[in-house]
């Protein structure tokens, strides 16, 4: 099957907003719908969704594109793999289907590697009356166990090694996923007598995997190292299953660790994910922001984890989130109190949050001055002013220190060097050359004007070089003009400019006629204006009484 109607086909049975929606949360804005661009970070939404055209388009960094386009970047695919990846979601059976891109076989043979190893593990797992023993000691039950797709490793030297070699991968593949690695006697396996815990993306494809040992055995936890498809700090465990809860509760809760989050979802507290057994990072934030701009963090109320709310507070307000902090009774984590006092419990003591100052000021053990400071430090990262007045406010009215003093603290935090925003700008909108982009716009809104705009327009007179060869291709197209074909086959600058005019074309789309005749009219007086220029330098008099004329039967609406 060919791409541009293997393409077009996926599209036909893809709504655009409703696959983006898994992804990040969308709005209705007008006709179209608008969030938080999933491509670079933002505190104002300027990506935009449409519907009916089924394009996107970032006003922010210049991003859009299709369903297609928009899955290559947000998982770093090739283009072959999001068809791939489309079809098998849109149930398009695929025969074949060649790319027109490079093939990343890399990304896939370590996709379809973890994928066996998943499928294995929890086999293992079905077998081995010591790990399931143990999971029912922890209070994990046979639901989540299959919804996180919870397995075991034995405690055999190369177990998953021979597996995988009898599936045919190479030692190359396997090294290379961190599933084994050489010894002096052969392979060995990475993971040995260990719970598996899958880690997904968010398309649920298993891109790693963390063990956790059953006995004293160092380390706790072992996560499979990095790879092309998998980041440690850029990936939260349980995001995959979470994201329809966090659409829906508008907020996160981030606890420490895999049975934690477990745990957790078990008890109906879906919205939770959990770092991979390391500090929190900005990146891991930002994925996190596409879905929910509020976080409450879970953490143990001892000195460590008062010590990690502190840090990831911090953090936080760098990354322009509402956050608060659940303290635990002493000795307790998520996974001990939900098992000891159930859900209802847990519930009561969401309603008993900390607020970052209350928190800050609640367990500080140096003196108030120098948490002042701190809490100080956190706003002057907030790029948001209202939340950094709410905050400001509140620290005066808790730490009973005069609202003036902590103000002028704050100028001084502000104008110290390195402090800077960590929004983004957000460029103006282009003006120069309005005709030609609505001219395009026009096109692009109702192709079946094309033919009658271009037997009017001089192509070679546009300034605009991407206007001019978008131009140039739909006048190469014969018959009917396939969109998804030129948004395909466009360059960067060509692509980003016909998805922001499909978003939003600049005009009235019930006076395209209009808007056509104008833009035309404009153009050709620009037209007639240099060369007036032209023939006024040269000394031409012939030539400028002829375009005086032309000018003239212009305005009056005449033929030229």
């Amino acid at each position: 099957m060919k791409s541009d109607n293997l393409l077009e086909e996926i599209k036909s049975k893809t709504d655009i907003v409703d696959f983006i929606s898994e992804f990040i949360q969308l709005k209705k804005a007008g006709q179209n719908y608008r969030g938080l661009c999933p491509f670079h970070a933002e505190k104002t939404p300027s990506f935009m969704v449409s519907q009916s055209k089924q394009i996107f388009h970032c006003f922010g960094c210049g991003t859009g594109g299709d369903v297609v386009t928009f899955l290559m970047k947000h998982d770093k695919l090739s283009f072959a793999d999001a068809i791939r990846h489309m079809a098998k979601r849109a149930g398009i059976e695929l025969r074949e289907f060649r790319g027109n891109r490079p093939i990343d076989e890399k990304r896939e043979r370590l996709l379809r590697i973890n994928k066996e190893a998943a499928e294995f593990f929890a086999h293992q797992l079905r077998g081995s009356d010591t790990a399931k023993g143990y999971l029912k000691k922890r209070g994990i039950d046979t639901t989540s166990v299959e919804k996180f797709r919870i397995g075991y490793a034995r405690t055999e030297w190369n177990s998953i090694y021979s597996f995988l070699k009898k599936k045919g991968f190479s030692d190359a593949i396997i090294m290379d996923s961190g599933l084994a690695k050489p010894e002096d006697r052969g392979y060995r396996d990475v993971f040995r007598g260990r719970i598996i815990f899958p880690i997904f993306n968010l398309q649920n494809e298993v891109i790693a995997f963390g063990g956790r040992s059953l006995d004293a055995s160092l380390p706790k936890y072992l996560n499979t190292h990095e790879t092309e498809i998998f980041k440690k700090g850029e990936t939260l465990f349980a995001l995959n299953i979470a994201k329809e809860e966090l659409r829906k509760k508008e907020y996160a809760l981030i606890v420490e660790g895999y049975l934690d989050a477990i745990v957790c979802h078990q008890y109906g507290f879906g919205n939770t994910v959990a770092p991979l057994g390391t500090a929190l990072t900005s990146k891991q934030l930002q994925k996190l922001k596409i879905l929910t701009e509020q976080i409450v963090l879970v953490f143990d109320s001892d000195d460590a984890g008062i010590a990690a709310a502190r840090r990831s507070l911090a953090l936080m307000c760098e990354s322009g989130y509402r956050s608060r902090v659940l303290l635990l009774p002493p000795g307790e984590d998520p996974d001990s109190f939900l098992r000891k006092h159930g859900s209802q419990s847990f519930q009561k003591l969401l309603t008993e949050t900390y607020s970052m100052i209350a928190f800050l000021l609640k367990t500080t053990k140096t003196d108030k001055i120098n948490t002042v400071r701190e809490a100080l430090g956190m706003i002057s990262s907030i790029d948001d002013l209202i939340m950094a007045e709410d905050l400001l406010m509140e620290l005066s009215e808790k730490a009973h220190l005069n609202e003036s003093v902590l103000r002028n603290e704050l100028k001084k935090l502000k104008s110290r060097p390195g402090n800077k925003s960590t929004g983004s700008s957000v460029p103006e909108p282009q003006t120069t050359n309005r005709e030609e982009h609505l001219l395009l716009s026009a096109v692009i809104s109702h192709p079946e004007k094309a033919f009658q705009v271009l037997s009017r327009l001089d192509t070679g007179s546009l300034k605009e070089k991407a206007v001019k060869s978008l131009f140039l291709k739909i006048h190469a197209c014969t018959g009917h003009i396939d969109m998804a074909a030129l948004l395909e086959n466009a360059d960067d600058s060509e692509r980003a400019l016909i998805t922001s005019l499909s978003v939003e074309p600049g005009f009235d789309p019930e006076y395209v006629d209009r808007n056509i005749e104008d833009c035309l009219l404009v153009l050709t007086q620009k037209q007639l204006e240099e060369k007036r220029k032209l023939a006024d330098e040269s000394g031409d008099i012939t030539l400028l009484n002829q375009l005086l004329k032309e000018k003239r039967k212009l305005l009056k609406g005449e033929p030229s």
